[in-house]
């Protein structure tokens, strides 16, 4: 039996930081910690979807939806229902168009003006494997819905870093961006369309049939790809409003030090991105160089039929943040105690030591396959166990076990039936 191509395991015993499932648990734990710390909540929504939950938000015409999703019909459903109304599903490629369904079918707006929501979790795309890429890959999102005050672009941008920054990631930059209003993108998809017909000749087929369909799309692939230097400008084509308020966010950016770089052909190849858009790129990941991206999405609510909802939002990929840690940053499991019986007859009075402890919250493992005590050490040692608890019966008829520092080497003598809080406090040295 194999794996599912494009998908892969995460192992206990994993040898690097992005196939290690204990590294995995910590570093998802610290990336929680951060949204906590802005006062974000999780939000857990379904890895399937009906397939027009991404059709309306992301668009029809996008890679995403007509190349990448994995759709699927069940039969079962499909006979409980009208024949001229066959239910399609798909695993979700994205995070933020099911959050949004989730926000209006459970009147999430109605209990809070403003939401502030994070996600994480598997994402799904069927596109070619690469390092860093896979066809499950994990995402983890913030999503800030019911405001378009600018001070949460500020917030929104620094919580961005600070995901990167916890994780150490040392070579990355931001690069921000204004797309405008909905006139302000109906310009720059008009200049940008003339632009590719007066260069049809220079671009590839496929990308020409893209740039009809979707302009932006095209631009956001024709800066990455084509070497032309008079590509449109978004800054020449946005609105007074917008572009006084994209000065605006850059004056607060700058009055907090927050390091950033202006790219005027940075676009967002979804549909339902306006004004602020944005991505964090790392030059130790080569071409695919994305950490995470984001921007505000005003419209997106009303065509999920909600009211209007400004909102603002960024996704990370997990894979790829890890990919960027500095390897020093690599985590290893450890235990508190390992529980050493010096003879088989002690091993059932070990093992009560050991639920004891663990029923305190401690982390303790045992051999249970009665290996001799030279072997027993060795384990500890492996495990990367902190403290041995060496136990032989001449001591436990007296309640006294050893316990030695598997770094200094030093042992005390702890009565087991009246000094437990010895051990506890062990720890904390």
């Amino acid at each position: 039996m194999k794996i599912v191509k494009g998908f892969r395991d995460i192992l206990p015993y994993g040898s690097t930081n992005s196939d290690s499932s204990y590294t995995w648990t910590s570093i998802t734990n610290q990336l929680r910690d951060v949204m906590s710390s802005y006062n974000f909540q999780e939000i857990i929504t379904p890895v399937a979807e009906y397939d027009s939950t991404f059709k309306t938000g992301i668009g029809e015409d996008t890679d995403i939806v007509s190349k990448e999703m994995y759709e699927f019909t069940l039969d079962k459903d499909n006979k409980e229902t009208s024949k001229n109304q066959i239910l399609k599903y798909c695993l979700r490629p994205e995070g933020t168009a099911p959050v949004v369904r989730s926000l209006i079918e459970n009147s999430l707006d109605k209990i809070r003006s403003v939401n502030k929501l994070y996600y994480l979790g598997p994402m799904f795309r069927y596109e070619r494997s690469q390092k860093g890429r896979y066809r499950m890959f994990h995402q983890i999102g913030a999503e800030l819905i019911g405001s378009n005050e600018i001070l949460y672009e500020v917030e929104i941008l620094s919580l961005a870093e600070k995901l990167i920054k916890t994780l150490e990631i040392k070579n990355f930059t931001f690069q921000i961006n204004s797309i405008g209003n909905k006139e302000s993108l109906d310009n720059i998809r008009s200049a940008i369309l003339a632009f590719g017909k007066k260069n049809k000749n220079s671009i590839d087929e496929k990308d020409y049939k893209i740039l009809e369909k979707n302009p932006l799309r095209f631009l956001d692939k024709a800066i990455h790809k084509y070497a032309f230097k008079d590509i449109p400008k978004t800054i020449d084509y946005i609105d007074k409003e917008s572009m006084n308020r994209f000065k605006l966010l850059t004056k607060l950016l700058d009055d907090i030090k927050f390091n950033y770089k202006i790219n005027n052909q940075l676009v967002r190849g979804i549909d339902y991105y306006n004004d602020l858009v944005f991505e964090a790129t790392s030059s130790d990941l080569g071409a695919q160089d994305a950490l995470l991206a984001g921007g505000r999405y005003d419209t997106l609510i009303q065509k999920f039929g909600g009211k209007s909802n400004e909102s603002i939002g960024f996704a990370a990929g997990i894979e790829r943040l890890i990919l960027a840690m500095n390897r020093k940053n690599k985590y290893e499991s450890s235990i508190d105690f390992f529980i050493i019986y010096k003879e088989e007859e002690t091993i059932e009075e070990s093992l009560k030591l050991a639920l004891k402890l663990r029923n305190l919250g401690i982390k303790v493992e045992i051999d249970l396959e009665r290996r001799s005590f030279t072997k027993q050490i060795k384990l500890a040692d492996k495990s990367r166990s902190k403290k041995t608890i060496i136990i032989s019966k001449n001591n436990l008829d007296k309640a006294l076990v050893v316990v030695k520092d598997m770094n200094s080497g030093e042992e005390d003598s702890v009565n087991i039936e009246n000094n437990l809080e010895f051990l506890i406090n062990q720890l904390k040295v």
